[in-house]
């Protein structure tokens, strides 16, 4: 029997930073505590996914993070909200093995009410030392808490 292909997707998500606090949701199904994030939709960009995942798991609006100030737009060409990491994570399927690149964009919040959906079973706002001591898995740990030592509790561009 010849091995099945592994399939390629592009997930996008957010970590949302207040103060010295990150918010996370434990995950239904994998019982970890991850930010929000999910598949890029047909037609849709990667900083839009994130946005969107951001509020259907949350229920909060997010404005994303601006990490550079490299800015070359023009009339036919625009420089998009940068993501804080791109990462390739190998993730088993029951139909087989998928390569997600998770591109990680940093967000604030900007509105709405905090609501989790049916995709999580709990939702909670983390310090940095409180990132040691959850279930999660090692590459989001190093991720998370790269985000809070580089942009937790600073004044974030616009």
């Amino acid at each position: 029997m010849l091995a099945m292909a592994e399939q390629k997707c592009i997930v996008a998500g957010c970590i949302i930073l207040s103060g010295a606090k990150v918010l996370l949701l434990k995950h239904k199904k994998l019982g970890m505590w991850l930010p929000p994030g999910g598949h890029v939709d047909p037609g849709e960009f990667p900083n839009e996914a994130a946005v969107r995942e951001a509020k259907e798991e949350t229920g909060l609006d997010v404005k994303l993070i601006r990490n550079t100030d490299i800015d070359f737009s023009s009339s036919d060409a625009a420089v998009l909200e940068s993501p804080f990491a791109i990462v390739q994570e190998n993730v088993k399927y029951k139909t087989g093995m998928h390569i997600h690149f998770d591109l990680v964009y940093l967000a604030t919040v900007s509105g709405g009410e905090q609501a989790m959906n049916e995709e999580s079973t709990e939702m909670r706002w983390f310090t940095k030392e409180e990132l040691e001591t959850i279930e999660t898995f090692d590459n989001v740990r190093a991720v998370v808490t790269r985000a809070l030592l580089s942009f937790g509790g600073k004044k974030q561009r616009e």
